[in-house]
């Protein structure tokens, strides 16, 4: 494999490593795992779902009062600032992975891309343009 490669490879994990959306995902991760609050919602949210999982698998019905208990418990987390804070600065960072890796797939296939590097994956449309 061609050392230019690896030098390349190791530059954009570097530059991944130091980007705004890691360290916004990292900063939210950490406010939200010392908020007490914060915690009991998401384990009270991982029980939930686990109930559900099990009662999938040993192949019993799932209740309207399932649904609604989860539901309601959907709602706690989507409400919570710190939870939603840390699921934002995932999906922004998730987008930035998600359109580095369409960049390397489209040069991989030879296909070229209209947009420019400060673009999201719709274009110009989710930035203040090139």
């Amino acid at each position: 494999m061609s050392s230019e490669v690896f030098e390349k490879a190791q530059q954009l994990a570097d530059a991944i490593a130091r980007c705004s959306e890691l360290t916004d995902l990292r900063n939210t991760e950490k406010t939200m795992l010392v908020d007490s609050e914060a915690q009991s919602i998401i384990a009270e949210f991982q029980e939930a779902q686990q109930t559900l999982a099990e009662l999938q698998r040993d192949g019993k019905e799932i209740t309207q009062a399932d649904h609604d208990k989860t539901a309601a418990i959907e709602e706690k987390v989507e409400s919570n600032n710190l939870i939603a804070a840390y699921m934002s600065a995932q999906d922004r960072f998730t987008e930035m992975l998600d359109y580095v890796n369409s960049l390397l797939a489209n040069a991989i296939a030879g296909e070229s891309t209209d947009s420019c590097s400060s673009c999201g994956t719709d274009g110009c449309t989710t930035c203040s343009g090139c």
